[in-house]
């Protein structure tokens, strides 16, 4: 099943329209990597005391989105299908060059991965319908809302936490997710009813692939921010949202070619660091 599964998600990921970046002959993401985890997984249950209450685990997500249309949503097995999206190198390639703002192609391939998530999130949800079994991807689903307490934002799922739980890497410095493809990637995941032998969790702690944290060295994220939104007690995201969604970027989105309401984005502190495309500790 597991094959079935891993297969099906990349190759639907590398052909999909919705993959290419016509502007500069390519696709947005690369080879996607897709591991497992199980609801059972103690760490959701300890993210629902670190994130907060608002946060739903795999069983509550599952519930939350199937007690609507008559039939019984309770279930207590089940899987996380968490998907690595490398960003490709065209695109890290512009912004590793930039200093102070995202390059054009970095900022119209973020305003554009909604567009990828959803054939990816319908594709494995009706994947799953296929094979029998019922399957929510948590990105798109009505009751995950993102808010903003205590100068912190959080959000009823977390695609990076759900990320660690599946093995697909560990936190950094930057508040970003270093997997074994690097930084510069985004993730999308489903949570289903079919129970699926989940992969091994290596990483000896929360931020064993950030060199920062690691080794005591690097710290190349934070003379990346433009925001100064990075020190070493981590990153400031609202100072960081600011940056990205802020007036300024939003001019420089549209004169991209985008809009002002996805903003130009940035991700300097995702390109032109050792951790970029690679595990750097590894």
């Amino acid at each position: 099943m597991k094959e079935k599964i891993i297969d099906s998600i990349k190759k639907h990921v590398l052909a999909c329209e919705e993959n290419r970046f016509t502007e500069i002959g390519g696709n947005y993401f690369d080879e996607p990597a897709i591991r497992f985890a199980s609801w059972k997984d103690p760490l959701f249950g300890h993210y629902k005391t670190l994130i907060g209450g608002a946060y739903k685990t795999p069983e509550e997500a599952y519930e939350a989105s199937f007690n609507k249309d008559g039939k019984n949503a309770e279930c207590r097995e089940g899987s996380v299908i968490s998907v690595l999206l490398p960003i490709s190198e065209g695109i890290r390639k512009s912004n590793r060059l930039q200093k102070d703002w995202p390059s054009q192609n970095w900022a119209l391939a973020r305003a554009r991965f909604d567009e990828v998530y959803i054939s990816i999130g319908g594709f494995i949800e009706n994947l799953l319908t296929r094979m029998g079994h019922r399957g929510v991807t948590p990105r798109f689903a009505g009751w995950n809302e993102i808010t903003l307490v205590q100068n912190k934002f959080t959000a009823a799922w977390s695609e990076r936490h759900a990320a660690y739980v599946a093995g697909h890497g560990t936190f950094s410095l930057n508040d970003g997710f270093i997997t074994e493809k690097g930084i510069a990637v985004r993730f999308i995941s489903a949570v289903t009813d079919m129970e699926l032998e989940p992969d091994t969790r290596l990483a000896s702690d929360y931020n064993a692939n950030c060199l920062y944290y690691a080794k005591g060295i690097c710290g190349a994220c934070v003379k990346r921010c433009p925001a100064g939104a990075i020190d070493e007690n981590g990153n400031d995201k609202v100072k960081c949202y600011q940056r990205c969604y802020g007036e300024e970027s939003q001019k420089l989105a549209v004169s991209y070619g985008g809009t002002a309401k996805a903003g130009a984005g940035c991700g300097l502190c995702q390109t032109g660091v050792p951790c970029e495309y690679e595990n750097p500790v590894k």
